[in-house]
């Protein structure tokens, strides 16, 4: 099993006013250090999200970042997990993502989906309605432009004579691609046209382990023996786990709630009344289950091994910072973030080498 880390592009507070010059700039330069730091301390990959036009996005472009970590770097993946391709011309993409994988000399893996914030898709100008049907095509596009050969294409939504990719992607056909999805039919089986899936939100380990055997069946099946399977896992590393759950427990929840996780919406309010609190409490305990951990590096030893016991998964992806709530104790600062990913690194991921 690989492990993954992820530096959140989000900074501060969520809904915040948009950053100064200078707090864009310092964010930039975090996302690239955390990347050179885990390359440094023994992470197998780096993963990039993509989010757009909110005040705490601060790094928006994930293949920027990409291009930008590849320069620093010279053994780690770079990943995006997850790009939205219905937000560019699928063209003027296949020429970044080429620019990314030659740059990294074919470090690049290319995880993208269909999106799940309509907000996305409003900053650019593009339709939420058929998003799936948008998506397909570029793919289409993609895919053709990445075997270096000519071609033209017409479709509902984009229009091609006679063009091609120059210079070709440095990964021959082209990088692995990987899906993201969450959701069974057919925006899952996408993931078997191509080279993996990658799951975001852990499920419930009982049920999840024959899930993924059975999407690694459906993929061998398809001659696809090498087929990637991908899970995050968020949380913070410490010596007491009480603090921590105290500290970070609120803010994770508040990122759940933005993603939709398990339809909880009701504001979060530590000196409210007993109910919501318990509400809150019962949100955050279910999480702990499954997609949080809150550890010493022991217990986040023996979390691993529990997951790669029940899930068994090909990369596992660790996301340590996210938005402050607005509420709770304060954000953690970017050294504290440097500082986790030194622990993990030195008393973690050594447990498994």
């Amino acid at each position: 099993m690989k492990f993954a880390y992820s530096p959140d592009t989000h900074f501060g507070v969520y809904d915040q006013a948009a950053p100064s010059p200078d707090e864009a700039a310092d964010a930039f330069e975090q996302v690239v250090n955390e990347a050179v730091l885990a390359e440094e301390l023994g992470f197998d990959a780096i993963f990039l999200p993509e989010r757009h036009g909110r005040g705490e996005t601060f790094v928006p472009s994930p293949l920027i970042a990409a291009a930008a970590i590849a320069a620093r770097t010279s053994r780690i993946e770079i990943c995006t997990t997850i790009l939205m391709p219905t937000l560019y011309n699928p063209m003027h993409l296949a020429e970044q993502v080429a620019m990314v994988d030659n740059l990294s000399r074919g470090r690049f893996r290319f995880g993208v989906g269909v999106g799940y914030h309509a907000g996305y898709h409003q900053t650019f100008g593009v339709p939420w309605e058929r998003r799936g049907k948008r998506f397909e095509e570029a793919m289409a596009v993609l895919l053709k432009a990445f075997s270096g050969e000519t071609f033209s294409y017409h479709g509902e939504f984009y229009d091609f004579d006679e063009v091609h990719l120059t210079p070709r992607t440095y990964q021959r056909p082209r990088p692995p691609i990987w899906i993201g999805s969450h959701s069974p039919g057919v925006p899952l089986d996408r993931a078997l046209d191509y080279e993996g899936w990658v799951l975001w939100t852990q499920p419930d380990w009982d049920e999840g382990g024959p899930w993924i055997t059975s999407m690694r069946e459906r993929a061998a099946a398809l001659n696809k023996p090498d087929w990637t399977v991908i899970i995050d896992q968020d949380g913070w590393i410490g010596d007491d786990p009480v603090e921590m759950r105290a500290r970070h427990a609120t803010r994770w929840l508040r990122e759940a709630r933005f993603y939709g996780d398990h339809g909880f919406e009701a504001e979060i309010d530590p000196e409210g009344d007993i109910a919501r609190a318990d509400e809150a409490e019962r949100a955050i305990s279910d999480f702990e289950t499954r997609q949080w951990h809150f550890g010493t590096p022991e217990s986040w030893i023996d979390r691993i091994g529990q997951i790669q016991t029940k899930l068994a998964p090909d990369y596992l992806n660790f996301r340590l910072r996210t938005p402050d709530a607005g509420y709770g104790p304060a954000y953690v600062s970017n050294e504290e973030t440097l500082t986790a990913i030194r622990r993990f690194g030195l008393e973690v991921i050594t447990a498994f080498r």
